[in-house]
């Protein structure tokens, strides 16, 4: 079971036959990430964009161009379309976004002609290591789901970004992880609906439509981390106060924790978007060449090679 960032980037170290697209590599962040990533090993790369800034980012931070795959690509749509053509072609298991807009990349991704779509819903898992946690004990990770993609999920795709997150975390080596549904309060109301899908998801899980986890909501972000919050409550289930994967009701609550997790707790995070054929990386464009470094080697180990 990988419990820091650490393992994480040892065990993509160790995975073999992984080579990612990137799309508009042309920017600090990106260029940095990529030699990184490539300097110790995680994959190989395919570069799509202009050959001569391309060239220029990767001299400026001392990458050298014969160690990759240049493909001339005239812009963002191009380049972006040229990588989910050669992801269809099986020349790319991951993609990872460069400097372009997020729906610059999904537009190709999700065309139903040409794209990438698989048999699930796509949705955006971010993983951070759990600062919940108290001095001294064992390390983990934490998931939090969906904060990029999905505005409004209904239950029927709530049961989809449970099934992408639980996926993300079986590659990590947890063989059944605990799925807290998020809301605001840890009753069910019929006026939060929220809290009616977590209810839902909760049987579902239970009848074993969802496997491979254990689900419990709704939880109340107190009560998903803290034992002592839960017991005082007297909340009975294994996964309250001990969550390893927070599934949001909705955008807004899943990108706020999200950026939470950066700019107060000063958190690495890593992201990868699931339910396509292959893994997609889309950080921000503000995000640290340390963040999508880490996001690169989460895709190594959520890729089928």
């Amino acid at each position: 079971m990988i419990r820091d960032f650490q393992q994480l980037l040892q065990a993509a170290r160790e995975r073999r036959g992984v080579t990612a697209g990137v799309p508009c590599p042309e920017d600090d962040s990106t260029m940095l990430s990529v030699i990184e990533a490539r300097r110790q090993g995680l994959a190989d790369f395919i570069l799509c964009g202009d050959p001569a800034k391309i060239r220029e980012f990767l001299s400026r931070h001392g990458g050298r161009a014969d160690d990759y795959e240049i493909v001339d690509a005239a812009g963002p749509e191009a380049a972006a379309a040229k990588v989910v053509e050669l992801g269809r072609q099986g020349r790319l298991q991951l993609i990872l976004k460069g400097f372009l807009p997020t729906a610059a990349l999904m537009k190709p991704v999700l065309d139903k002609e040409k794209g990438l779509r698989g048999e699930n819903l796509l949705s955006d898992i971010l993983v951070a290591e759990n600062p919940s946690l108290p001095p001294g004990a064992d390390g983990e990770l934490l998931g939090l789901s969906d904060g990029g993609l999905n505005i409004l999920p209904d239950l029927a795709q709530l049961r989809q970004i449970v099934e992408n997150a639980v996926a993300v975390f079986h590659n990590l080596g947890y063989a059944e992880p605990r799925v807290g549904i998020m809301a605001a309060i840890e009753t069910v109301k019929d006026s939060m609906p929220a809290t009616l899908h977590a209810r839902e998801l909760t049987a579902m899980n239970e009848r074993g439509e969802i496997k491979g986890c254990r689900v419990y909501g709704p939880l109340a972000l107190d009560i998903a981390v803290s034992p002592a919050a839960a017991a005082h409550k007297g909340i009975q289930s294994e996964v309250a106060g001990r969550v390893q994967i927070m599934v949001m009701p909705n955008i807004e609550a899943g990108n706020l924790l999200g950026k939470a997790f950066t700019y107060y707790l000063k958190l690495t995070v890593a992201h990868v978007v699931m339910g396509a054929r292959l893994p997609v990386l889309i950080p921000s464009r503000n995000e640290s060449d340390t963040d999508k470094l880490h996001s690169l080697a989460l895709g190594v180990l959520s890729a089928r090679v």
